[in-house]
């Protein structure tokens, strides 16, 4: 919040000087602008960083640059989504460039959201039931959010592993050696519980 009240004097001198050399996209600290040729882009980065000392505030020595998204080579990580232009398909076969979006890594760091509530021995105590009221929201946010037609390949493998965190959650619980046997079982109970899915 602070961020924004302080930046606010960044969006009016944008408004004014910036807007015809590209689309800023600020959130708090973060931002974009994407530009259409790189002289704009380029004349745009002078005016943040002008913006910026007028602020006393300096850009982030690593974060910041110039991306060129023509060619796809290259791409950029803005609030948890890497954005790059690459090639796709029609079903007719017609071959044509967009800019798509998936998790970043650190995006991912779901899986830690979800290791630190089932890995704990204090948590065997709690029923299959707590622990999808607990991440049902969650993952229901996490999918409102980084759902894209881009992103099911790696929120798959997110849905597996929740399954499979679930599953050894469980049997550390039952007191088996071998999570993989209480797989079936596992997937049964989240069905009848209603767990949520981020596919």
């Amino acid at each position: 919040m602070l961020a924004n009240i302080y930046l606010n004097y960044f969006d009016i001198l944008w408004e004014r000087h910036g807007c015809g050399l590209g689309e800023l996209t600020r959130y708090a600290d973060d931002l974009v602008v994407v530009c259409k040729t790189k002289k704009d882009a380029d004349r745009a980065y002078q005016l943040i960083q002008m913006i910026m000392e007028r602020l006393e505030l300096t850009l982030h020595p690593t974060k910041t640059r110039i991306v060129g998204l023509w060619t796809g080579e290259e791409g950029f990580d803005f609030l948890g989504l890497h954005h790059r232009k690459t090639k796709a398909e029609t079903s007719q076969g017609k071959v044509y460039y967009t800019t798509q979006q998936w998790l970043t890594r650190k995006a991912e760091r779901i899986r830690e959201v979800v290791k630190e509530r089932l890995a704990p021995p204090r948590m065997r105590h709690k029923s299959f039931r707590e622990h999808v009221e607990w991440l049902n929201p969650k993952i229901q946010g996490w999918r409102n959010y980084y759902y894209t037609a881009y992103s099911q390949l790696k929120l798959a493998k997110l849905d597996w592993y929740i399954l499979q965190r679930l599953t050894r959650w469980y049997a550390k619980k039952k007191q088996r050696s071998r999570w993989m046997s209480s797989l079936q079982e596992a997937r049964f109970l989240t069905r009848q519980n209603g767990l949520k899915t981020l596919l």
